[in-house]
Formats: structure tokens, C-alpha cells, sequence
């Protein structure tokens, strides 16, 4: 019988009814996560040691995320999620937290996560010996009890309005240490990685690192929840040039960047146009920050320890960081206009934030002046060191454009260019420099920054000594009406451009980037980098 235009129409039709079930399996199998594999991380710097209260850089807190566990999390959009904790309750006046913990995770030397360890990671973060980063956000901490094996309440002196951002998030959050391993193994010997020191309760164990070269995690099969990680090792990689980065992504030899220099985005994406290139608000501040004060510590001066600060006159700094610099030349240069140009404490993507970046409009004619009000002109040229670090070109790009700036006041700046540990060491140890630029900590809130810029804390790197910054903090920090703590904020940010013990030139886009084959990785910007449910399609 001939194959007539009709009969022919019902014959593709009835192939198309039997292939949809065939596609639509395809499709779901596609979809479904595969078990196994190993994920290739490329870092942009170096992990600094790995003992995760006291060792700072964002690189060592990507791995506390993955290693450690805590007692809550934080998704993207600000809940507040279990994970140590099954539970938890807070008393009516603020001052009381009870948390009831999951009774079936172990950390990765066998031994329980239960009241006890709980209590003794909180005491060790607030034991002053031992410098933790954490420190000053336990400041509101009375005490810590167990009042079962599996119940543990902490006391505050005072209520704390940030007390489970604090937990949850701040840095990699409260990461819970194994009492067992930690009382075993010294400091030295968890700070060097060896894998038998570093006992954390999360989704990967540590098998290796290398330092400046590579770090290994590997799935730890009792992990509490059931099925994940997915993942059988993640390797960490540092490769510090952005260039060479592109070069091993489009070879298909790394699988995620976790941290992007944000003058390359249009090229890699030029490059790799299936590649995934993941930011948000901008978190992040990017600094031109100045040393305001002599060091303080008693030391005798020496070749490295200048025998003043160029900015400890308010003038001076109003004049080349608030008046002499062209935020919006900056933006459009280094960040290609991708960034927003910002004056003050808090970024433009964070809560409370207030756009005081009127008060220091570019007005070179009136930098001049505060110049010459100063004491500086043709007859004493000013010179300083503008010191920044490798981790992102991008830094580099920004202190020639500030150097050229100044340069139109007739001031000379001397950039001197280093690698991220030795700018960290300059800058908390109260080193050689005149103003850095970087980007510092993502914030959730500004009480966040206070291990930053408390006049006490151990990384105030520009050195002030005012205490109105620690008043501003104690008074946002302690407010629980968030309708007055945000006129707090606003008081605090025009305080901040005022006086500049903190100068931000802009917000910081932060980008990372995933092959196509990389599914169900999460963005959090710079606060946590989770691999537990990340499977690769390939």
C-alpha cells in the first residue's frame, strides 16, 4: 500500500509517542546526580595554615567550610538552618541560647560531636592566648554550658542582635574542632595541615596539603547526611596568575575558579562562552586604606617602622583619600564600570547600608588646599608607600590609577607590590606601609567588620585608637529594633567618611566560575564555598 501524505503523518506521529518516554528518561537521568568523581578547585592565593580559629585568608575558610561543621548554617537568602543543632531556642531577653544537638555526627577521627566539644570549641575561640579571629565576635558570650550531652546553652553578658549571623556565618562561622585531636596535636602541627591535627565533623576529611601547591579532601562516608557528599575528593590547586587560570579552565584542567579577578570576566567569558560565571551584590568592600597612627606598642623604631604616619592629620587623609581620588575613574577603569563607586564603612550590597558617597566628591582644587593647609606643596613634596598584594590584578590596576591621581597634586606614591601573606603580615603586624589597597571581608552586617576596625581589634591595620568606632559597634551591635539600628548605621557611615580611619573606594563584584559540567553548586559570595552537594555531569 502506498505511504500516502496522511498515513505517513500518523506514522511519525506514533514514533514520536514512543520516543517522548525515551527523552524524557534521557532527560531525567541528566538530571539526576551522579555519585563520584573529583572536583578540581583552582585558588588565586596560597592557604595560609589550616588551624580554623586562628589562621586568616578566605582561602583557609573555604576549606573550614567543607571540613568543619557547625551548629547552624545560612542559605543565600538569610534563613537560619540546622545542622549540628536539630534545634534551638532563644530566652525573651535575648541573653539565653539553647541548642539540642543531632545525636548521630561524628567528626572524622570517630569521636562524637556532643555538648562537651561544642563548649570546648567556643571556650578555645575565647581563650585570649590563643588570637583567634573569632575572638572579638564572642565579646557578648558570658558562658557556655552543657546542660545535657547533647544540650548546650550559651549565656551573653548583653543581647547581641547578630548572634546567629555570628554562629552561622561570620568567617566561616562557629567550626567545630574534635576536643580528642586538638588536645593530641599541637597548634603548629594543625596550622602545617596534617591531617590527623585537622578534625572537623563536615562533609570532607583532610587527606593532604601542600603548601602553595594543593590541598586534598576527601569524602568522609560518615557524613550525617545520608547520600552526600556526592563528590569522592576535591583538589585545591594554587595557580595565582588569572591568565594561567583561563588558560587550565579552557583546557578543561580545573573545574571551578573560586575566586575571580574581576578585570578578566569579559575575557573568559569570550573564551568559554558555556562557562558559568556566578556574582551577586557587592559584599565586599574595595579599600585604599591609610595607617592613621604611630605604632603603639612600645617597640624602638627601626629602618621598617616609620617614625610617623603621613595620615595621622585628618587634612592629609581628607585630601588624597577622600578629595584626591576619582572613584568613579577607578570603576570605570579597573572594573569597566561593572562596580559602584562608594564612600564609607558598609558596602553597597549590605545591610543598612547608607550612600554617604557624597561627602567626599573628587575636588582636586580642594585637596590642594588641605595640602598646602598641611604643610606640603613644591617647597615639601609628599611621598608615600601605596602598598598592595597579588591576589587580584585587578588591586594592581587600582593603585596605578591612584598613583596617577595623586600624582596631578603633586604627590608621589610608590607602589610597592607583594604577595598576599606578606601583605596580611604588613598589615596586622603593623608593618611598612603609608595606605593598601585590597578587598576586604564580605559583610552580612557591619558588626561583622568589627575584627577589622575596632580600635582593640588585632587586625586593625590602619591603627586608630579612637574609641567612638568601638561605640558606634557596640551600639549597632546591641540594638534589637532594626528600625533604630539602622539610624545607628547611618550615624556610623558618615562618622566613617568624616574621620576615614576606613576608606572604600567601592563596592568589589566577587565572581567565580564553573564549568557547564559542575551542577548544583550554590553561590554565597565570599562566606561559604559548599561542595557537599556538587556532582559533575560528565
Amino acid at each position: 500500500m502506498p505511504l500516502t501524505r496522511r498515513s505517513f503523518a500518523r506514522l511519525v506521529g506514533s514514533i514520536a509517542l514512543l520516543l517522548i518516554p525515551v527523552l524524557l528518561a534521557d532527560l531525567a537521568a541528566a538530571q539526576t546526580p551522579k555519585r563520584g568523581g573529583t572536583l578540581r578547585v583552582a585558588y588565586g592565593n596560597e592557604i595560609l595554615g589550616l588551624d580554623f580559629h586562628t589562621v586568616p585568608g578566605y582561602e583557609m575558610v573555604w576549606v573550614a567550610t567543607n571540613i568543619g561543621c557547625g551548629l547552624i548554617n545560612m542559605t543565600p537568602d538569610g534563613k537560619f538552618i540546622p545542622e549540628a543543632a536539630e534545634s534551638w531556642q532563644i530566652s525573651n531577653d535575648g541573653l539565653l541560647y539553647t541548642f539540642r544537638l543531632r545525636k548521630n555526627i561524628l567528626f572524622h577521627d570517630g569521636t562524637k560531636v556532643d555538648a562537651a566539644a561544642v563548649k570546648f570549641s567556643i571556650d578555645r575561640i575565647m581563650d585570649p592566648a590563643n588570637r583567634s579571629s573569632m575572638r572579638s565576635f564572642m565579646e557578648a558570650v558570658h558562658s557556655v554550658e552543657v546542660v545535657e550531652p547533647y544540650t548546650v546553652q550559651i549565656r551573653l553578658k548583653h543581647p547581641y542582635a547578630f548572634m546567629l549571623h555570628m554562629i552561622a556565618a561570620y568567617r566561616m562561622g562557629l567550626v567545630l574542632y574534635s576536643p580528642t585531636a586538638t588536645q593530641k596535636y599541637t597548634l603548629e602541627e594543625r596550622k602545617a595541615g596534617k591531617p590527623e591535627a585537622v578534625v572537623g565533623c563536615g562533609p570532607f576529611k583532610l587527606v593532604e596539603w601542600v603548601k602553595g601547591t594543593h590541598l586534598v579532601m576527601d569524602r568522609f562516608d560518615k557524613y550525617y547526611e545520608p547520600g552526600l557528599p556526592l563528590l569522592d575528593r576535591v583538589v585545591i590547586r594554587v595557580i595565582k596568575d588569572p591568565v594561567t587560570q583561563m588558560a587550565a579552565f579552557k583546557a578543561g584542567e580545573i573545574d571551578f575558579i573560586a575566586d575571580f579577578s574581576a578585570d578578566h570576566v569579559d575575557t573568559i567569558r569570550a573564551q568559554n562562552p558555556r562557562a558559568h560565571v556566578m556574582t551577586g551584590k557587592e559584599t565586599t568592600p574595595m579599600v585604599a586604606m591609610m595607617k592613621v597612627t604611630v605604632p603603639a606598642d612600645g617597640k624602638p623604631m627601626s629602618k621598617d617602622r616609620a617614625p610617623h604616619a603621613i595620615f595621622n592629620d585628618l587634612r592629609v587623609r581628607k585630601a588624597l583619600g577622600c578629595y584626591g581620588i576619582d572613584r568613579k575613574e577607578i570603576v570605570k577603569i579597573a572594573f569597566k564600570g561593572q562596580a559602584t563607586p562608594w564612600v564609607g564603612i558598609i558596602p553597597p550590597g549590605t545591610l543598612d547600608t547608607v550612600d554617604v558617597t557624597a561627602m567626599c566628591p573628587y575636588d582636586p582644587a580642594r585637596a590642594k588646599a588641605l595640602l598646602a593647609e598641611a604643610g606640603y606643596g613644591p617647597h615639601k613634596p609628599l611621598t608615600f608607600e601605596l602598598m598592595t598584594n597579588t591576589e587580584k590584578s585587578v588591586f594592581s590596576v587600582i593603585a596605578t590609577v591612584i598613583k596617577e591621581q595623586v600624582a596631578r597634586l603633586g604627590v608621589t606614591a610608590n607602589i610597592r607590590l607583594v604577595d598576599k601573606p606578606s601583605w596580611m603580615l604588613t598589615a596586622t603586624q603593623d608593618g611598612p606601609f603609608d595606605m593598601y589597597v585590597e578587598d576586604l571581608a564580605s559583610l552580612l552586617t557591619v558588626d561583622q567588620n568589627s575584627y577589622l576596625s575596632a580600635s582593640t581589634a588585632f587586625w586593625n591595620s590602619t591603627r586608630h585608637t579612637d574609641p567612638k568606632v568601638d561605640e558606634y559597634y557596640s551600639r549597632y551591635a546591641r540594638e534589637m529594633d532594626p528600625a533604630k539600628r539602622k539610624a545607628i548605621a547611618k550615624e556610623f557611615q558618615e562618622f566613617s567618611a568624616d574621620k576615614l580611619y576606613w576608606n572604600t573606594i567601592s563596592g568589589s563584584p566577587f565572581y567565580q566560575i564553573a564549568q557547564p559540567w559542575m551542577k548544583d553548586y550554590v553561590y554565597q559570595a565570599e562566606f561559604k564555598v559548599h561542595y557537599k552537594k556538587v556532582w559533575l555531569d560528565r
